[in-house]
């Protein structure tokens, strides 16, 4: 009898053990990446300043004289009077489809549009007109599939689910579905240099710490992932044949110092000599974590942000370095401070401007390099900040994704938002 009650015991046993493992689920919550494909028809379009348009997601920023240029991601160019700084006005927007970086030289705006550079005669802003197009000169950046096709970009949308646990997917942190792909997310928590024109020197503008264009020596240098384009700029504007130079993987960006070119990337800072505009040459690279990493440059001290978070920027470091570049051939750290999220970064004389993220804007005193962290003379919390371009002490443009604003800086105890222009929602 305790033979069969025994039997009866473990056979229920096993039919529980049967539930609970067909009941077996596993939630987790995915970034879906559906990917956007363009064709040649739908980028390669006529040039020309239509209406104002609002700024709805607001990219890299550009300040030329009295202009400031608003990238609208992937769309184009917001052209900004801003010979008032406390009421720029919005003349217009220059659809680029495929637009991210810009830099402008005598009036001339050098532009991509997905694989093209444009070149785009600005002296008559009413009437800006295409002087030329090198076409598919940026191949590299983007995955083109078979002639009539390119990926853009992948919108993301994020989804919560349940995967039963015989589900051919369960447990993967990358799930393939289709086109698309599925990122686990359960588990995984300097400006440019203004060159005045006084002396007849080339009029060139000034970019943000995020640039991947920068012009210098009458040279417009590109930064891709993994190579350095350099393009002589001619009298009349047009650009000549194109030099490539193989970088380390993982570029990001790009900031000019001297004779030199520093480039940011996601696992160290790289010092090129550009000397010889048409031969660049890498002198040393600066490694550390794997991070987002933007680069300004002042006598001879660079300012590194080391950025973590997300899939694009993996790691666990967010902190600014102050490196000695004096020897280009050994550049030293010197300090380094936790900050929050830290992004894009600009400074003018002793203050230093850092973009946090979510955590706003934050200004210190630079003067005394081994003690940043202790002069923190303002924090601008109410915004989201990713880049700023420092004009002078009385006018810092920042961006971010509530829209670009305008600052007065002169006294770090009183700052004065001179004007805004928020994201249309």
């Amino acid at each position: 009898m305790k033979n069969v009650v025994l039997f009866f015991s473990l056979c229920f046993l096993l039919l529980q053990s049967s539930c609970i493992q067909d009941k077996c689920t596993q939630t987790s919550t995915y970034t879906y990446l559906k990917p956007v494909y363009v064709t040649p028809e739908e980028y390669k379009i006529p040039v020309k300043l239509g209406n104002s348009e609002a700024l709805k997601e607001p990219g890299k920023i550009y300040f030329y004289y009295n202009y400031i240029l608003i990238n609208e991601l992937r769309k184009g160019i917001h052209i900004i009077n801003n010979q008032d700084p406390t009421s720029p006005v919005n003349e217009g927007f220059i659809e680029i489809p495929g637009n991210i970086d810009m830099a402008v030289m005598n009036d001339i705006l050098y532009a991509d549009a997905y694989t093209d550079l444009l070149v785009i005669d600005l002296k008559n802003i009413k009437e800006p007109r295409l002087i030329e197009r090198k076409e598919n000169l940026f191949e590299s950046f983007y995955f083109i599939e078979g002639s009539n096709r390119l990926l853009s970009h992948y919108e993301t949308t994020d989804i919560t689910e349940q995967f039963d646990c015989s589900h051919s997917q369960f447990g993967n942190v990358i799930i393939n579905d289709g086109d698309g792909v599925f990122i686990d997310l359960s588990g995984n928590p300097g400006a440019n240099n203004f060159e005045s024109s006084a002396d007849g020197t080339p009029k060139v503008g000034k970019g943000g710490s995020l640039a991947r264009f920068t012009i210098s020596k009458n040279h417009l240098f590109a930064a891709g992932l993994s190579e350095l384009y350099s393009l002589p700029i001619l009298s009349d504007g047009y650009v000549g044949e194109s030099v490539l130079t193989a970088l380390p993987w993982g570029i990001e960006t790009i900031s000019p110092y001297k004779n030199y070119l520093f480039l940011g990337a996601n696992n160290g800072m790289h010092i090129v000599d550009i000397e010889n505009p048409m031969s660049p040459q890498l002198r040393s690279s600066f490694t550390h974590a794997r991070a987002c990493d933007p680069v300004v440059i002042e006598n001879d001290i660079a300012y590194v942000t080391l950025r973590t978070g997300g899939q694009l920027c993996p790691g666990d470091r967010n902190e600014l370095q102050v490196i000695d570049v004096k020897d280009i051939f050994n550049p030293v750290l010197l300090h380094s401070y936790p900050m929050t999220n830290p992004h894009g970064l600009g400074f003018w004389e002793n203050q230093l401007y850092i973009c946090e993220g979510e955590s706003g804007l934050k200004i210190f005193d630079k003067t005394d390099i081994s003690k940043i962290d202790k002069n923190l003379l303002a924090h601008i919390g109410d915004i989201m900040a990713w880049d700023v371009i420092a004009v002078n002490k009385n006018l810092l443009l920042l961006v971010g994704n509530d829209g670009f604003f305008q600052y007065n800086c002169s006294d770090p105890g009183n700052i004065i938002l001179l004007s805004s222009i928020n994201i249309e929602k």
